[in-house]
Protein backbone atom coordinates (compact mmCIF):
# COMPACT_ATOMS: atom_id res chain seq x y z
CA UNK A 1 0.00 0.00 0.00
CA UNK A 2 2.95 2.47 0.25
CA UNK A 3 2.58 5.33 -2.21
CA UNK A 4 -1.13 4.73 -2.73
CA UNK A 5 -3.29 7.78 -3.30
CA UNK A 6 -6.67 8.65 -1.89
CA UNK A 7 -9.30 6.62 -3.80
CA UNK A 8 -10.55 8.43 -6.89
CA UNK A 9 -14.19 8.43 -5.82
CA UNK A 10 -13.33 10.10 -2.51
CA UNK A 11 -11.04 12.61 -4.25
CA UNK A 12 -13.77 13.61 -6.71
CA UNK A 13 -16.55 13.86 -4.15
CA UNK A 14 -14.29 15.75 -1.74
CA UNK A 15 -13.41 18.38 -4.35
CA UNK A 16 -17.02 18.84 -5.38
CA UNK A 17 -18.12 19.00 -1.77
CA UNK A 18 -15.52 21.60 -0.79
CA UNK A 19 -16.46 23.67 -3.85
CA UNK A 20 -20.06 23.67 -2.62
CA UNK A 21 -18.95 24.70 0.85
CA UNK A 22 -17.14 27.75 -0.51
CA UNK A 23 -20.08 28.83 -2.67
CA UNK A 24 -21.78 31.98 -1.47
CA UNK A 25 -25.28 31.02 -2.57
CA UNK A 26 -25.38 27.45 -1.30
CA UNK A 27 -25.92 26.11 2.20
CA UNK A 28 -24.57 22.59 2.51
CA UNK A 29 -26.76 20.57 4.89
CA UNK A 30 -25.03 19.35 8.04
CA UNK A 31 -26.14 15.81 7.26
CA UNK A 32 -24.20 15.88 3.99
CA UNK A 33 -21.08 17.00 5.82
CA UNK A 34 -21.56 14.17 8.31
CA UNK A 35 -21.88 11.62 5.49
CA UNK A 36 -18.74 13.00 3.83
CA UNK A 37 -16.83 12.56 7.07
CA UNK A 38 -18.09 9.00 7.38
CA UNK A 39 -17.20 8.15 3.78
CA UNK A 40 -13.63 9.31 4.36
CA UNK A 41 -13.48 7.20 7.53
CA UNK A 42 -14.69 4.14 5.63
CA UNK A 43 -12.09 4.70 2.92
CA UNK A 44 -9.32 4.82 5.54
CA UNK A 45 -10.69 1.67 7.17
CA UNK A 46 -10.46 -0.15 3.82
CA UNK A 47 -6.84 0.97 3.45
CA UNK A 48 -6.02 -0.26 6.97
CA UNK A 49 -7.42 -3.67 6.09
CA UNK A 50 -5.45 -3.77 2.84
CA UNK A 51 -2.20 -3.05 4.68
CA UNK A 52 -3.00 -5.61 7.34
CA UNK A 53 -3.73 -8.24 4.69
CA UNK A 54 -0.34 -7.62 3.10
CA UNK A 55 1.48 -8.13 6.40
CA UNK A 56 -0.40 -10.86 8.27
CA UNK A 57 0.57 -14.50 8.19
CA UNK A 58 -2.46 -15.61 10.19
CA UNK A 59 -5.33 -17.12 8.16
CA UNK A 60 -7.77 -16.18 10.90
CA UNK A 61 -6.65 -12.53 11.01
CA UNK A 62 -6.75 -12.38 7.21
CA UNK A 63 -10.32 -13.69 7.18
CA UNK A 64 -11.35 -11.13 9.81
CA UNK A 65 -9.73 -8.28 7.88
CA UNK A 66 -11.41 -9.33 4.62
CA UNK A 67 -14.78 -9.30 6.39
CA UNK A 68 -14.10 -5.85 7.92
CA UNK A 69 -12.97 -4.56 4.52
CA UNK A 70 -16.12 -5.82 2.82
CA UNK A 71 -18.34 -4.12 5.39
CA UNK A 72 -16.36 -0.87 5.23
CA UNK A 73 -16.64 -0.80 1.43
CA UNK A 74 -20.40 -1.27 1.66
CA UNK A 75 -20.65 1.54 4.20
CA UNK A 76 -18.57 3.83 2.03
CA UNK A 77 -20.95 3.33 -0.89
CA UNK A 78 -23.95 4.00 1.36
CA UNK A 79 -22.41 7.14 2.85
CA UNK A 80 -21.44 8.56 -0.55
CA UNK A 81 -25.06 8.13 -1.64
CA UNK A 82 -26.30 9.76 1.57
CA UNK A 83 -24.34 12.96 0.82
CA UNK A 84 -26.60 13.87 -2.10
CA UNK A 85 -29.70 12.30 -0.55
CA UNK A 86 -29.42 14.57 2.47
CA UNK A 87 -28.94 17.67 0.34
CA UNK A 88 -31.97 16.76 -1.79
CA UNK A 89 -34.18 16.18 1.27
CA UNK A 90 -33.14 19.48 2.86
CA UNK A 91 -33.69 21.44 -0.34
CA UNK A 92 -37.18 19.94 -0.66
CA UNK A 93 -38.11 21.38 2.73
CA UNK A 94 -36.52 24.73 1.95
CA UNK A 95 -38.70 24.99 -1.15
CA UNK A 96 -41.96 24.52 0.75
CA UNK A 97 -44.12 27.39 1.91
CA UNK A 98 -43.74 28.37 5.57
CA UNK A 99 -46.19 26.53 7.82
CA UNK A 100 -49.23 28.36 9.07
CA UNK A 101 -49.51 28.81 12.85
CA UNK A 102 -51.53 26.01 14.49
CA UNK A 103 -52.14 24.41 11.11
CA UNK A 104 -50.51 20.97 10.79
CA UNK A 105 -49.11 20.39 7.30
CA UNK A 106 -49.05 16.64 6.66
CA UNK A 107 -46.91 17.00 3.53
CA UNK A 108 -44.33 19.10 5.33
CA UNK A 109 -44.22 16.71 8.29
CA UNK A 110 -43.58 13.77 5.97
CA UNK A 111 -40.77 15.71 4.31
CA UNK A 112 -39.28 16.58 7.70
CA UNK A 113 -39.40 12.94 8.77
CA UNK A 114 -37.58 11.88 5.61
CA UNK A 115 -35.05 14.70 6.01
CA UNK A 116 -34.40 13.45 9.57
CA UNK A 117 -34.21 9.79 8.57
CA UNK A 118 -31.37 10.40 6.08
CA UNK A 119 -28.84 11.87 8.56
CA UNK A 120 -30.02 9.41 11.19
CA UNK A 121 -28.98 6.60 8.85
CA UNK A 122 -25.66 8.38 8.42
CA UNK A 123 -25.19 8.55 12.19
CA UNK A 124 -26.03 4.89 12.70
CA UNK A 125 -23.71 3.82 9.88
CA UNK A 126 -20.88 5.91 11.31
CA UNK A 127 -21.35 4.38 14.77
CA UNK A 128 -21.03 0.89 13.29
CA UNK A 129 -18.00 2.09 11.34
CA UNK A 130 -16.34 3.18 14.60
CA UNK A 131 -16.75 -0.34 15.93
CA UNK A 132 -15.32 -1.79 12.70
CA UNK A 133 -12.30 0.50 12.90
CA UNK A 134 -11.69 -0.57 16.49
CA UNK A 135 -11.89 -4.19 15.40
CA UNK A 136 -9.40 -3.56 12.58
CA UNK A 137 -6.98 -1.82 14.94
CA UNK A 138 -7.08 -4.85 17.25
CA UNK A 139 -5.85 -6.99 14.35
CA UNK A 140 -3.24 -4.74 12.74
CA UNK A 141 -1.61 -3.18 15.81
CA UNK A 142 0.83 -0.33 16.22
CA UNK A 143 1.67 0.39 12.60
CA UNK A 144 -1.86 1.52 11.81
CA UNK A 145 -2.67 3.37 15.01
CA UNK A 146 -2.57 6.80 13.32
CA UNK A 147 -4.91 5.99 10.40
CA UNK A 148 -7.18 3.94 12.65
CA UNK A 149 -7.45 6.76 15.18
CA UNK A 150 -8.12 9.23 12.37
CA UNK A 151 -10.77 7.01 10.82
CA UNK A 152 -12.50 6.60 14.17
CA UNK A 153 -12.43 10.35 14.78
CA UNK A 154 -13.95 11.02 11.36
CA UNK A 155 -16.63 8.39 11.95
CA UNK A 156 -17.40 9.92 15.33
CA UNK A 157 -17.81 13.33 13.68
CA UNK A 158 -20.16 11.74 11.18
CA UNK A 159 -22.21 10.14 13.92
CA UNK A 160 -22.52 13.34 15.95
CA UNK A 161 -23.20 15.47 12.88
CA UNK A 162 -25.86 13.03 11.70
CA UNK A 163 -27.61 13.05 15.07
CA UNK A 164 -27.56 16.84 15.23
CA UNK A 165 -28.90 17.14 11.69
CA UNK A 166 -31.67 14.64 12.40
CA UNK A 167 -32.68 16.33 15.65
CA UNK A 168 -32.81 19.74 13.98
CA UNK A 169 -35.32 18.42 11.44
CA UNK A 170 -37.33 16.60 14.10
CA UNK A 171 -37.50 19.79 16.18
CA UNK A 172 -39.80 21.28 13.54
CA UNK A 173 -42.37 18.50 14.05
CA UNK A 174 -44.89 19.21 16.84
CA UNK A 175 -44.72 16.95 19.87
CA UNK A 176 -47.49 14.37 19.99
CA UNK A 177 -48.19 14.57 16.27
CA UNK A 178 -48.28 10.78 16.06
CA UNK A 179 -46.02 10.73 13.02
CA UNK A 180 -43.13 8.64 14.30
CA UNK A 181 -40.99 11.61 15.30
CA UNK A 182 -40.82 10.36 18.90
CA UNK A 183 -39.38 7.03 17.81
CA UNK A 184 -36.83 8.79 15.60
CA UNK A 185 -35.75 10.98 18.53
CA UNK A 186 -35.18 7.85 20.63
CA UNK A 187 -33.11 6.27 17.86
CA UNK A 188 -31.01 9.43 17.66
CA UNK A 189 -30.40 9.36 21.41
CA UNK A 190 -29.39 5.69 21.33
CA UNK A 191 -27.00 6.34 18.45
CA UNK A 192 -25.47 9.27 20.34
CA UNK A 193 -24.85 7.11 23.43
CA UNK A 194 -23.33 4.32 21.32
CA UNK A 195 -21.00 6.74 19.54
CA UNK A 196 -19.88 8.25 22.84
CA UNK A 197 -19.15 4.80 24.31
CA UNK A 198 -17.21 3.73 21.21
CA UNK A 199 -15.24 6.96 21.26
CA UNK A 200 -14.04 6.15 24.77
CA UNK A 201 -13.04 2.63 23.69
CA UNK A 202 -11.15 3.93 20.65
CA UNK A 203 -9.27 6.53 22.69
CA UNK A 204 -8.27 3.89 25.25
CA UNK A 205 -7.09 1.48 22.54
CA UNK A 206 -5.14 4.15 20.66
CA UNK A 207 -3.36 5.19 23.86
CA UNK A 208 -2.36 1.57 24.46
CA UNK A 209 -0.68 1.45 21.03
CA UNK A 210 0.99 4.88 21.14
CA UNK A 211 4.81 4.56 21.15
Amino acid sequence: MPGSALPHDIQQVSREFLDRLTGTDTVVPAGSAAAMSGAMAASIAVSICDEGLERTRSPRVAADLRDIRRKAMSMKRDLLALIDRDATASLAIAGMRPPEPDEPDARRIRALLFAAEVPLRTAQTCAVLMALTLSALTRVGLKCVAPAGTAAALAYSGAIGGVLAARSQLAAIPEGSGTGAGAARKRAEICLREAEALRTQVIDRVRQHLP
